[in-house]
């Protein structure tokens, strides 16, 4: 990663999704009373999530300037702004922005299955499929900049995303990370460069995307 800029594109495997993972989240453990139209939607959604998935992740790399209190100022001139940043990235030298998507087709089949009144189950399936997905990419993102760190002598302390709550130690309550940030992570990568848009209320197109930052701190 990282070899020639500090932009990364990257194609990811479609991953595989296990039938009885969709069926655990839906509550479905005993497979001896699983209805056989149940499995058959489980199965069709994987398929159609095999067919119409295109997985790619974006990265950039940006050295931090600065840590204040509740900010940190990326070299760059960019500034994230979340109370929490003390706890979780205080050591870190240089964050990773990340943005994750299946693609708009995974999207655009949802769509049309929800309006499919002989296959009630299938949007619903199809899009925990996509998000257990998108799980695994994020887990195989992680590893590549697991391993970019290393290769650099460092480490990752964290990983974050605009939008999400998370525990602090210090007040024993949980902070959000503003899902309004998400612009300012956007706007670290050249918006002709990627494949995902923002909208004005901050959620991401295609809608099976992912986003957020990791924290790379110096080995001691």
């Amino acid at each position: 990663m990282f070899k020639n800029s500090n932009f990364e594109k990257i194609l990811f495997s479609s991953p595989n999704i296990s039938p009885s993972k969709i069926l655990r989240t839906h509550g479905y453990r005993n497979k001896d009373q699983i209805r056989k139209r149940i499995f058959d939607a489980t199965n069709k959604a994987i398929e159609r999530l095999s067919v119409s998935s295109s997985p790619v992740g974006y990265f950039c790399i940006k050295e931090i300037s600065k840590h204040l209190a509740n900010k940190i100022e990326l070299k760059c001139g960019t500034l994230f702004n979340c109370d929490l940043f003390s706890e979780r990235i205080a050591r870190s030298k240089f964050l990773v922005a990340f943005i994750l998507t299946l693609g708009k087709e995974v999207d655009e089949i949802i769509k049309i299955v929800s309006k499919n009144s002989n296959e009630p189950l299938a949007a619903l399936f199809l899009e925990n499929a996509s998000w257990l997905a998108l799980e695994l990419i994020l887990r195989d993102a992680r590893s590549k900049v697991l391993k970019f760190a290393k290769n650099h002598d460092m480490q990752i302390e964290n990983r974050m995303a605009p939008g999400y709550t998370y525990p602090s130690k210090i007040s024993r309550k949980k902070i959000m990370w503003e899902l309004e940030e998400q612009k300012i992570l956007f706007s670290l990568f050249d918006k002709e460069s990627i494949s995902v848009q923002l909208t004005d209320s901050c959620t991401m197109l295609p809608r099976m995307s992912r986003s957020g930052i990791f924290g790379l701190k110096k080995i001691i």
